[in-house]
């Protein structure tokens, strides 16, 4: 996948050949074909790369150091939110033999749910909710289906176990912000979608959503309804975050997920924290029939409420202790002067 992206954008840069061997004789700084050679040289374009050296400093915290309250790792996961929009967590519990397990019946299912299938460029979506599948059970092709049950029964712990790691961040995060001021958000039902990556090669050429010029705008207007989004590969894959600056790409394994910060906690925190979108490619073997996966789920933790709400009676009680002082010291100064 690397090598096909390099040589597509050397192509539409116009790669320089170099000129024709000249018998008996070597090119040399004076002649015209070899400077015409340098100067395309210098023009050939950049290309995006998955090489860690080249990657933006986003953090990786260790789970179990956040519930501990580390302070060392909570400074280091708000910094990052705020600057870049996204941090890592690793040790998350959650092993690459349990996610491959969860998709098990996942094309039986992509099929028998047709309606909450869809393809988008190389890959396959599937969108999953506690609201949806509740309403796909009603169905009476669906409601005693053994491969449907299994099936809803595994996302449902994996979105359980995502939903525990987004509200520890939160909660991390809401309680140490200090009294900067926040903003109450909309608490929106947790949403997952659930990717087949199929090797590119086999698939139409057709770009997918994120790689069309308005892509932006519609991240933007998806991003805007939840808080937090969690991103996981069922094997090692890449990231890519997707700016306005422009793209940037890291590789990124099961051990470790990917969180994104969303509007509403943009919004939330009065515009400390940026807001971002990403989105995992995984490119199989060519041979390999399954595919790979990968989850993002989406939420509005609750706790971000409880922080507003906790700020506010501070704030009250703030307010009456200070009416409470003025009046004493007033009642001091009235009995000193009569």
């Amino acid at each position: 996948m690397a090598i096909a992206r390099i040589r597509s954008r050397l192509s539409t840069g116009g790669p320089a050949q170099p000129p024709s061997p000249m018998p008996n004789s070597r090119p040399t700084r004076n002649d015209p074909s070899f400077n015409n050679y340098v100067d395309k040289l210098k023009n050939i374009p950049e290309f995006d790369t998955t090489d860690d050296s080249n990657r933006p400093p986003i953090a990786e915290v260790e789970y179990k150091l956040i519930k501990a309250k580390d302070k060392n790792s909570i400074q280091q996961m708000m910094e990052s939110a705020a600057k870049f929009g996204m941090f890592r967590v690793s040790g998350h519990g959650i092993s690459p033999e349990e996610l491959n397990a969860s998709f098990t019946e996942a094309d039986f299912i992509f099929g028998l749910l047709a309606e909450r299938w869809s393809r988008d460029g190389d890959r396959e979506e599937f969108a999953w909710s506690r609201s949806a599948m509740a309403v796909a059970e009603r169905r009476r092709d669906v409601k005693n289906d053994e491969n449907f049950l299994k099936f809803r029964s595994k996302m449902d712990n994996v979105a359980n176990k995502l939903e525990a790691i987004a509200k520890d961040m939160a909660q991390a995060i809401g309680t140490n912000g200090g009294k900067q001021p926040r903003k109450k958000i909309k608490e929106n039902e947790t949403r997952m979608v659930l990717f087949k990556h199929n090797n590119s090669s086999l698939q139409p050429h057709t770009p997918r959503s994120s790689q069309t010029p308005r892509s932006l705008d519609g991240n933007r207007r998806d991003n805007a309804t939840f808080a937090l989004s969690i991103h996981i590969p069922t094997e090692q894959g890449e990231f890519r975050l997707i700016s306005e600056e422009g793209p940037v790409s890291f590789r990124t394994i099961p051990n470790t997920i990917v969180i994104t910060v969303g509007e509403q906690m943009e919004e939330w925190s009065y515009g400390e924290f940026r807001s971002a979108f990403g989105e995992i490619n995984i490119e199989p073997d060519i041979q390999d029939e399954k595919g790979a996966f990968s989850i993002e789920l989406k939420c509005s933790p609750s706790c971000l409420n409880d922080v507003v709400d906790k700020h506010d009676s501070i704030s009250i009680t703030d307010q009456i202790i200070f009416v409470v002082i003025v009046a004493m010291v007033y009642k001091l100064f009235s009995y000193m002067l009569s």
